[in-house]
């Protein structure tokens, strides 16, 4: 996917989850989102909206304290789904406004070019989206190409999570994990380490573990979310990866 096809397809998602807030009961929980409900759920996401756009258009290299971009938040559903929509649209012109050079914070702490965001603040839409939907009982598909590109983005952004710090505790060193969609011509190769891990996109016929699904079941699945692959081989080293992992 490029800069132009991440932020279409950002809006578009963003307007999937605003249509599911709309006339939502606020406080139903997000079983997927532990101590969350569709209120929490909206104010994160259209926080996070308007803390990139700010980054995004100051040039920041530091990162922006997250919390004064909860202020202000509606209550009503109606409102909350409004506010969410008007978020994608000021992010979105920020993207397309920005220079392509551009330094701005990103994860780990690192300055990365402004496109990285877009790719982003795709995921965390296309999360968050399936989080409402699955909290609304409402159908929680994804677009086999978003999920492809997800897989890739999750196993390359996990190192910057500060919650890796524990990944010892995988104890894969000299394993490996598979990932095959049965609806893509798709999959990847995870080698799992003492401390951390490298991936591909390649075949792992030899792995200790695989895991098989659509690749939209794969891609949830890496975000701890409920998918239900076909597991062969050890399965204990794929549960201490998702343990280790977990969003």
């Amino acid at each position: 996917m490029d800069h132009g096809e991440y932020c279409k397809a950002l809006f578009r998602e963003i307007d999937r989850l605003a249509a599911l807030l709309s006339d939502a009961d606020l406080s139903t929980p997000v079983p997927s989102c532990p101590a969350w409900d569709l209120a929490k759920l909206a104010t994160h996401v259209g926080a996070t909206e308007r803390w990139v756009t700010a980054m995004i258009t100051s040039g920041s290299v530091e990162k922006l304290p997250f919390a004064d971009y909860e202020q202000g938040v509606p209550t009503d559903s109606t409102a909350m789904s409004d506010w969410v929509a008007a978020g994608v649209d000021a992010l979105i012109s920020a993207l397309v406004a920005a220079p392509a050079h551009q330094q701005v914070w990103t994860l780990g702490g690192q300055t990365r070019p402004t496109l990285f965001w877009a790719r982003r603040m795709l995921h965390e839409a296309t999360v968050h989206r399936v989080d409402a939907a699955l909290a609304l009982k409402a159908p929680a598909t994804i677009d086999p190409t978003v999920a492809i590109d997800g897989i890739d983005e999750i196993l390359t952004i996990l190192p910057f999570a500060p919650r890796l710090a524990g990944f010892g505790a995988v104890r894969g060193e000299g394993q490996s994990i598979a990932l095959v969609a049965t609806d893509a011509d798709a999959r990847w190769r995870i080698d799992v380490g003492s401390v951390g891990y490298e991936w591909s996109r390649s075949a792992a016929a030899d792995a200790t573990v695989t895991a098989t699904a659509p690749v939209a079941g794969l891609y949830q699945f890496l975000w701890g979310r409920p998918s239900v692959p076909q597991i062969t081989g050890d399965s204990g080293l794929l549960a201490r990866w998702s343990a280790a992992t977990a969003f």
